[in-house]
């Protein structure tokens, strides 16, 4: 896997079910049929956008999708919003709830960010491109919902 993981602090699968169920719920949210507009108007919807960035319809939607998770959710001190993969990787840095382990194994609802730079052994120290949620993990495998993946 490259890049590292965003674990989130409660253990309650509901919760966490439900952040999956959401994100699920956007599946076909597209730039090429304006539905992914949706999820960035939530996102902006916030009484306070971080940094006071109003996301664009022209930006890179990745960490918006996720964060947006949290708006409607009204979970937001759970999944943090940011719109910046760089930015939100610090703020969980802070609350101390990033993994940097390749050992790590993602459980449904945590969020996987991605250094297509990373070579996928070691710790990375990259810049993150791209984040989606863990909606599954079998024994072999972990699948992933992502916004502004491929448009």
């Amino acid at each position: 896997m490259k890049g590292g993981v965003v674990r989130l602090t409660t253990n309650e699968k509901k919760l966490r079910q439900l952040a999956v169920d959401t994100i699920i719920s956007w599946e076909g949210y597209t730039e090429a049929n304006g539905k992914y507009k949706k999820i960035v108007d939530l996102y902006n919807s916030q009484s306070k956008l971080p940094l006071g960035y109003k996301v664009k319809y022209t930006d890179a939607w990745c960490a918006t999708a996720v964060s947006a998770v949290g708006v409607q959710l009204g979970i937001s001190e759970v999944l943090l919003p940011e719109c910046s993969c760089g930015r939100m990787i610090d703020l969980y840095k802070e609350a101390g709830r990033w993994e940097e382990k390749d050992s790590y194994v993602p459980e449904i609802g945590d969020l996987i960010m991605y250094d297509w730079d990373d070579s996928g052994s070691g710790d990375n120290t990259g810049a993150p491109e791209h984040v989606g949620m863990v909606i599954e993990v079998d024994k072999t495998n972990i699948y992933v919902m992502e916004g502004n993946k491929n448009n």
